[in-house]
């Protein structure tokens, strides 16, 4: 039975942090996926919405895994030069809105305001607020934990998992936030989709946080070595 294990980076393997390039992965769930990642018919994908260069600034440089950036857009297509151009827009008026601690991340595909770092709960609601009323002229806007992104391209994590996910048996997939409900939409009935936290979710599993999220992945590991064994 081949397996996929797909993660989310952030708030799944990670605490979430205002500061994005302070983070590390828990311990527990780094040894984890090393194991699984060295077994037979494994492979261990970490999904997330930073782009490849940023993740790969937190993430161990050995780390055995594939990684899939922006959402499942990197790597990905070409921009065209209307792309580009929205995209310029989109940062221009991301800026003019970016106060009080508010930041704008360029990623390759995407914008994307961050308010984690405003001091002030309302003020931070305010400036989401406000940049929701930016018109993406039909392009995708996606809304996280402290976030707010524009994208150039109609990629999800879910349209990234379920071309991906096809070559294995079963797959598995956990995340915290509302992008990675995508992903949890298209899990199968062999599949098994795992919240992490306690927000709304379709998933069949949750679990309350980090820790619980790493304690899942060394049983998975301790439980597809033992098959493993017996082949």
């Amino acid at each position: 039975m081949s397996l996929l294990v797909c993660l989310d980076f952030d708030g799944t393997l990670a605490e979430l942090n205002p500061d994005p390039y302070s983070v590390r992965i828990h311990p527990g769930a780094e040894r984890a996926i090393r194991r699984l990642a060295a077994l037979p018919d494994t492979e261990v994908v970490i999904l997330t919405g930073r782009h490849i260069e940023g993740i790969a600034k937190v993430l161990p440089a050995d780390f055995p895994v594939t990684v899939v950036g922006s959402h499942g857009a990197e790597p990905g297509p070409e921009l065209t030069s209307a792309d580009r151009a929205y995209l310029d827009d989109i940062e221009a008026q991301l800026r003019r809105i970016a106060t009080d601690g508010a930041y704008v991340e360029v990623k390759p595909f995407q914008r994307v305001l961050h308010v984690a770092q405003v001091d002030n709960e309302a003020r931070a609601t305010a400036i989401l607020a406000e940049a929701n009323t930016i018109d993406t002229r039909g392009r995708p806007k996606t809304q996280g934990h402290n976030v707010v992104e524009f994208s150039a391209i109609d990629i999800t994590k879910g349209t990234w998992l379920s071309a991906y996910k096809r070559r294995f048996d079963t797959t598995i997939f956990a995340g915290d936030d509302d992008t990675d409900e995508h992903a949890i939409a298209v899990l199968g009935p062999n599949d098994i989709g795992i919240k992490v936290g306690h927000k709304p979710t379709r998933a069949t599993r949750r679990v309350p946080d980090v820790g619980a999220m790493a304690q899942f992945l060394t049983q998975l590991a301790e439980e597809r070595e033992a098959w493993s064994a017996t082949r």
